[in-house]
This record gives structure tokens, C-alpha cells and sequence, in this order.
């Protein structure tokens, strides 16, 4: 862990000089009035989210820093990744540090012992059917490698989320999406049952998203509704939210 942490510190570093050098920045900003995430509810009261991040190869390569928090401070986040996408698949490995004061990890950023860590570090790929043969239907396959989720016997779980999404109609100013996701874990003991990092292995996310593009003179602010049942919690919950800017 000790050279994931330089690692970590050399992306920082790489941020700065790229851009320092000229190269493409992005940042943008997010306010929603919760966090959903795979399923689950991350944060539920309103969340400023920005992204900051570099891209190299006509943005194939991006690093990037992403950060969110609660207006009362209940919920607070800080990720690194590094995401590659060409002809339409994408990878991406992301560092998420959620330490929030009510979580029972340590909110030291620089600890990555998987007993206390508020770490933990997540592969995904994906593939968007629309880049190459024009159907809108997007699969993604993210799995947790390390960090907090462990099972009982303190070994890495590998919990894996599935999913896939599809936009049943678009036009000039709307998109409407369906989503469904699952969830397993890859390595679990006894005591475990079917538990994973996401709750129980089954279905955990069915998604119905809106987006308005709106445009205010040259300024691009989509806005957006998100309605999600999660079957495994049995809970559901409506999201809100504007796209501020993106640069």
C-alpha cells in the first residue's frame, strides 16, 4: 500500500505539471439534492460535487480528482482515478476515500491498513454500444480489489457490480435512461451468507433517469431526475439535480 500511496501523490503531482504545461484541463461541478451510487444512498441531504482532471491522447486518458459533500458536513468524499476509453471501452481504477465523521474508519487519508481504512480501491470496464454500432446501451462491470470489504475471515470480498443502461428516448433537448444492476461477491467464508460491500447478492438498482439540456445563452446546465428502487433494501428514492458547469 505504501507504493499505492506514492502512486497516489505522483498522480497529484502529474496533474499539476500537465496542466502547467498546457495540456487539457477539465473541472466541472454537480448539485443534487442526495448522492446515489450503485444502489445505494451515499449522502441524503444536498451535495456539491466537483471533478477536476487531465486529459492526455484526445482525453483516452484522463487523471482526475473527484470530491463531495453535504451542506451540514455529514458527508464527505475525496477520489483519485485514472480512466482509459477507446472505440467505445473504458477502464478505470478509482481510489474512494469517503470519510465522512459518522463512518467507523480512520479519517486519515495516508492509512491504508484494510482493517481502518476509509480506502478502498475499485476496477471497472464498460463498453457503449452507441460509439460504434449506434445502439444506445451502455455495460458496465466494476469490482472492489481492496480497501474495506472484507469478509469475516478478513480477506478481501471482491464485491462486483453490474450494469446496464439504456436510453429509451432521445431528441434535442431530452434523454430518458433504464438502468438495472446487480450485485455478488467473488470470495466470501461461511459467516458471510450473501452479503457483499452493496448488501445482499441480487438486484440492487432499477433506474429511471431524465435529462433536460438546458441552455441559459452560451452556458450548458443540464438538469436532471433520477428515480431508483433498490429491491435488495427495498427502498427508493428520487434525486434531483443540475450539471453548474463543465469546462
Amino acid at each position: 500500500m505504501k507504493r499505492f500511496k506514492l502512486s497516489m501523490l505522483a498522480l497529484a503531482a502529474l496533474l499539476l505539471c500537465n496542466a502547467a504545461y498546457g495540456q487539457k484541463l477539465h473541472f466541472s461541478g454537480t448539485l443534487q439534492n442526495m448522492h446515489l451510487w450503485r444502489g445505494l444512498q451515499v449522502a441524503d441531504g444536498g451535495v456539491l460535487a466537483a471533478d477536476v482532471n487531465v486529459g492526455f491522447f484526445k482525453d483516452g486518458l484522463k487523471v482526475g480528482l473527484w470530491g463531495g459533500t453535504d451542506f451540514t458536513g455529514d458527508y464527505k468524499e475525496f477520489d483519485y482515478y485514472l480512466s482509459y476509453s477507446v472505440a467505445g471501452f473504458s477502464v478505470a481504477v478509482w481510489d474512494i476515500y469517503n470519510y465522512s465523521p459518522e463512518l467507523p474508519y480512520s479519517k486519515d487519508i495516508f492509512n491504508y491498513n484494510k482493517f481502518s481504512t476509509s480506502h478502498f480501491l475499485d476496477l471497472s470496464v464498460g463498453y457503449n454500444f452507441d460509439t460504434r454500432l449506434r445502439v444506445p446501451l451502455r455495460l458496465s462491470w466494476a469490482t472492489i480489489f481492496a480497501g474495506r470489504d472484507l469478509n469475516e475471515a478478513g480477506d478481501n470480498r471482491y464485491s462486483t457490480f453490474v450494469y446496464a443502461e439504456y436510453s429509451v428516448f432521445r431528441d434535442k433537448h431530452w434523454i430518458v435512461d433504464l438502468g438495472l444492476g446487480g450485485t455478488f461477491a467473488f470470495n466470501r467464508d461461511d459467516a458471510d451468507g450473501h452479503a457483499n460491500f452493496y448488501g445482499s447478492d441480487g438486484i440492487n438498482q432499477i433506474s429511471l433517469k431524465t435529462t433536460y439540456k438546458l441552455k441559459i445563452k452560451k452556458f450548458e446546465m443540464p438538469v436532471f431526475a433520477h428515480a431508483m428502487w433498490n429491491p435488495d433494501q427495498r427502498q427508493g428514492y428520487l434525486q434531483v439535480g443540475v450539471n453548474l458547469f463543465a469546462f
